[in-house]
């Protein structure tokens, strides 16, 4: 056998190992989440601690370092393999600088800091909190500065979710969606209301779990690599594309927001299962960035599980399950749907126009936690201001404002930036598909999803990492990243639901 060949194989078995390892974590962090009894938050503790310094070994061998050098731009090595070889080698040198001690210290921190989140948010009180967060703060500094310490040490915690993504360029994106999306609210403040009390209705938990799992399984989720249970924070997980769990959480009142939920972590479950299964345990099939990922959730939970053709053939079936729902037409449905509610505080159960707002919010936040701009004490008053300023509303306390995510307490530093990415990737990504499938409208209405899952699964799920994000987003759609896809998007549907006078003439699907 070739050299390179023989030095490739052994590369692709030393990956594959770590992937494993990586599948055994995604199992505790699932049953940390759903299943884990809260006294044994400690030995979970120190068994993440120590399968985290065993991978960080694993990843950082000096052996691992020599083969990517060697393989590293090989004309030997077919368009594939070199992908494989250059997600690898990214990876590799996001890990190989950060000191051992310091991966068992950030084990150990998350996990103690998840055990207070907890507590503080069921106190509502962000003081039991801060402490920890303070310390997983200073230790994602750390963790930073040892990666890459030439550059701002937010823009590298970024890096790990978003390949490539800068801070100018987030800065740049976020600054036009915030300049279109407060004055549009604002005009949508001064329409009347939407009336949504035709679904306002107390639906026991176990129908909307049978809803849930039935609207999965029709979507494309394959329950026999899958399963789906409920969590304080509804989550796509398990352990690689053949173990795809999904989450949600109920409220016997709001019915709505348990379905949307499941089709949300549906379209991540479909990503992971959609992914070259040959290739699985390679770093060339896994998802391209947080953001397209999320660009998968976002576009079947908003633009498909949002549009009056999803409903005008799921509201016949949804009224067998909920006969509260016999006189609801379907734009009444769809209108009490997508309302905006201008109360709301909540980032999960926020509608399109104010979703980006929430996660730019936080985006801000944690780029003036990271230069220094804003202590950690100060961050629930800073939260409050930046809610109130451009949502027009105050957070009522803690649990509902500043501890309503657990994005911090497990370390996920930079995260935010990619809801809001996966947002325009998605009105980008399926405006493409319909013009690749141009009756999907019609499709989706008749109840087939088969003609988008397959467009999806050849453009996103399959490529994989194979290409950089804007090369996967241009070959998908035509074009790199472009926010106005989505701001149309958002002008066409919303100007329809409260009759504004918008600029984009377009009929919304």
């Amino acid at each position: 056998m070739h050299p390179i060949q023989t030095a490739y194989d052994d590369l692709t078995q030393r990956l594959s190992e770590l992937t494993t390892l990586d599948e055994i974590e995604g199992l505790l962090q699932w049953d940390q989440e759903v299943t884990m009894p809260p006294g044994a938050a400690a030995s979970r503790g120190r068994q993440v601690a120590t399968l985290g310094v065993v991978r960080h070994e694993r990843a950082t061998a000096a052996e691992l370092g020599r083969l990517l050098h060697q393989l590293e731009d090989d004309q030997q090595l077919d368009p594939l393999q070199r992908a494989n070889v250059r997600e690898a080698r990214r990876a590799y040198e996001r890990v190989h600088n950060v000191p051992s001690e310091l991966v068992r210290r950030w084990g150990e921190a998350t996990v103690r800091a998840h055990g207070s989140w907890i507590a503080a948010r069921k106190a509502s009180d962000f003081s039991l909190f801060a402490d920890d967060l303070a310390e997983l703060v200073a230790l994602a500094r750390a963790r930073a500065a040892a990666i890459d310490p030439r550059r701002p040490a937010y823009e590298v915690l970024i890096d790990a979710f978003e390949p490539g993504m800068t801070m100018k360029k987030l800065d740049d994106v976020f600054a036009q969606l915030r300049d279109f999306l407060v004055p549009f609210l604002a005009r949508i403040r001064a329409q009347p209301g939407v009336d949504t009390t035709m679904i306002a209705a107390d639906v026991p938990e176990a129908e909307q779990e049978a809803v849930g799992r039935a609207l999965a399984e029709t979507l494309g989720y394959d329950f026999a690599h899958g399963r789906m249970d409920t969590a304080v924070h509804p989550f796509c997980g398990g352990a690689g594309a053949a173990d795809v769990r999904i989450t949600t959480r109920y409220q016997r009142d709001r019915f709505q927001q348990s379905l949307l939920a499941v089709v949300h972590e549906t379209g991540h479950a479909m990503y992971e299962q959609g992914r070259d299964r040959s290739l699985a345990d390679q770093p060339v099939s896994m998802a391209r960035s947080m953001g397209v990922h999320e660009s998968q959730s976002l576009l079947w939970e908003t633009q498909v599980a949002r549009s009056t053709a999803f409903w005008q053939g799921r509201l016949p079936w949804l009224r067998g399950r909920y006969p509260f729902l016999a006189d609801v037409a379907v734009e009444t449905f769809v209108s009490a749907l997508n309302s905006v509610n201008f109360n709301n505080e909540i980032r999960v159960e926020a509608d399109e126009v104010t979703y980006p707002l929430h996660v730019i919010l936080r985006y801000e936040l944690e780029r003036d936690l990271f230069s220094g701009a804003l202590e950690v004490r100060d961050l629930p008053a800073a939260w409050n201001a930046r809610t109130k300023a451009w949502l027009g509303v105050e957070p009522s306390s803690d649990a509902t404002g500043v501890l309503q995510d657990i994005h911090w307490c497990i370390g996920a530093f930079g995260y935010f930036p990619s809801y809001t990415l996966g947002a325009l990737y998605a009105a980008q990504l399926y405006a493409a598909a319909g013009r690749a499938v141009p009756d999907l409208a019609d499709r989706i209405a008749a109840g087939d999803f088969g003609a988008l899952r397959d467009w999806l699964r050849a453009h996103v799920h399959q490529p994989g990492s194979r290409w950089e994000t804007d090369e996967l987003i241009r070959r998908a759609t035509g074009t790199a990243l472009d926010p106005s896809w989505y701001m149309a998007h958002i002008e066409r549907r919303y100007g329809r639901l409260y009759g504004l006078t918008v600029g984009s003439a377009a009929t919304e699907g």
